[in-house]
């Protein structure tokens, strides 16, 4: 924006990120998704988000205009069930790397898991997974990365840095002091290293994202964006810096949770906001002329929909309504679960991997038919070939597969809500039984019957079912690849 005469003064931006993601709806079995009750008309909530979401604003364009993150499992989905729309996401990120030099699409950590909580190995996991994806889907590396409900720590951040990763968006309550939203802040992490954190507007994305009259009218919100600036025309001896009005929501909020608010972002970003005088950007655009110069400390572990720290999704707390005496409880079954897979897998694998966790860390790009299982073992096994037992190579990779599962058992989903007998925890329990399927194959190894037995003391308040009941009522037809359960009275014996 310019005042009169010749002064010239500071930009006005405007910088849009919308977080899509959705969990794998896949029964971990048959590969197939099946039937969601509430999806109606649609057979279930992937493709009833599409219609209302991703393909229109796809189609308008709108990806080209914001900054965005698609999840990994979303992305995966997508690229089988509507190449189309896939395709046009993918080509919004190249349009912005013709346009600006960089690119709009963020990574994010794969399996939305809330990496606070998880080990430091599983942390770099998440994010070496969530990295590949990015490279391989959008044939470049990522600047920044999306951390699942933005929640964070020091850990957390010193691998993003060590993986490449120049910049990530957080809450402004997640700061440790205030800080000037929309900037960019050097947040300072161990042996020297830094990363960038951009912190969004609060007021606004919140009216955003729950008030359904602030985003009735493009025009109208434009011109109101100027409030959420410091005066654009300094006092005499004041600097001219640029200011940016910083918004990040969910992005399935245009057009799933709100009716045609994919055609308020469609209006917004091709026309209301130039005409309200303001640029569109993206943190990486920005980050080309406008580095970091301030340091900021964080409140850690923190997360952008928790006001507890990351509790919401461990011990339970205010957060989401009702008893959530479950959430600990489930947590430490799938934590003790995680914990003998990890040991199962380690143990057996030392035959047959020169690096066990380098080699889950590759088996990705192996899954998702990037890599050559013969290029795979080429790199990770012994001798740098695959064993020239069938059985012990075999057994390898459902080992492999089991930990991919003994990932994705830890979606955040699982924990987000305010009951355990909702399909989210279901999913992360489904996910749990096809790991232990996949290592009573591979090594005739019983992790069923602890696991059950921790479920046991999980109890939702809405329907009374245990986490045990849950996952003894999930489909039956993995019954013939899992070890024998001890009848159901044992768990309440217990």
């Amino acid at each position: 924006m310019k005042g009169g005469g010749d002064v010239e003064h500071r930009t006005a931006y405007l910088c849009i990120h919308g977080h899509f993601y959705q969990p794998p709806r896949e029964d971990p079995f048959t590969g197939k998704v099946p039937p969601e009750r509430g999806a109606e008309p649609f057979a279930n909530y992937n493709e009833k988000i599409t219609a209302e979401c991703y393909a229109p604003n796809a189609r308008a364009r709108n990806f080209a205009h914001i900054s965005f993150d698609i999840g990994p499992t979303l992305a995966a989905w997508l690229e089988k069930a509507h190449p189309d729309i896939y395709a046009l996401i993918i080509a919004s990120d190249r349009e912005s790397v013709i346009r600006d030099g960089v690119g709009a699409a963020m990574a994010q950590a794969y399996n939305h898991t809330i990496l606070p909580l998880a080990s430091a190995r599983d942390k770099r996991t998440q994010i070496r997974w969530g990295l590949t994806d990015f490279a391989h889907r959008f044939g470049r590396p990522a600047e920044g990365m999306w951390l699942a409900e933005t929640a964070v720590d020091i850990e957390t951040l010193d691998i993003l840095a060590q993986e490449g990763v120049r910049f990530t968006i957080l809450a402004p309550w997640q700061a440790a002091q205030p800080v000037e939203t929309g900037q960019p802040y050097r947040v300072e992490l161990l042996e020297g290293r830094t990363i960038t954190a951009f912190f969004y507007q609060g007021p606004l994305s919140g009216a955003v994202s729950f008030d359904r009259e602030t985003t009735a009218n493009a025009d109208t919100f434009a011109h109101q964006l100027g409030n959420y600036l410091p005066r654009l025309y300094p006092e005499p001896g004041e600097p001219t810096d640029d200011q940016v009005v910083f918004i990040a929501t969910d992005g399935e909020l245009y057009g799933h949770h709100k009716e045609w608010r994919d055609a308020f972002l469609t209006r917004l970003v091709q026309s209301s906001a130039a005409a309200a005088g303001f640029e569109l950007t993206t943190p990486a655009r920005y980050l080309l002329t406008h580095p970091a110069t301030q340091t900021v400390e964080l409140a850690l572990p923190s997360a952008w929909s928790c006001s507890h720290g990351v509790a919401r999704w461990s011990t339970g707390c205010a957060c989401t309504e009702g008893n959530s005496e479950w959430k600990p409880a489930l947590r430490a079954a799938l934590t003790h679960l995680g914990g003998r897979l990890d040991a199962t897998f380690e143990r057996v694998t030392a035959t047959t991997l020169s690096d066990p966790w380098a080699a889950r860390d590759d088996y990705i790009s192996v899954r998702s038919c990037w890599l050559s299982e013969m290029a795979f073992w080429a790199c990770h096994g012994i001798g740098h070939a695959a064993p020239r037992d069938d059985a012990a190579r075999k057994a390898t990779l459902d080992l492999l597969e089991a930990e991919y599962f003994g990932q994705a058992m830890s979606t955040s989903c699982g924990f987000f809500f305010e009951d355990l007998d909702r399909i989210e925890p279901r999913n992360d329990i489904a996910f749990a039984r096809r790991a232990i399927s996949l290592v009573w194959q591979a090594t005739g190894e019983d992790l069923q019957s602890d696991f059950v037995a921790d479920l046991a003391l999980a109890r939702s308040d809405v329907s009374g079912r245990t986490g045990a009941q849950i996952y003894r009522a999930l489909p039956a037809e993995a019954d013939s690849v899992l070890p024998s359960l001890a009848p159901e009275s044992d768990e309440s014996a217990a």
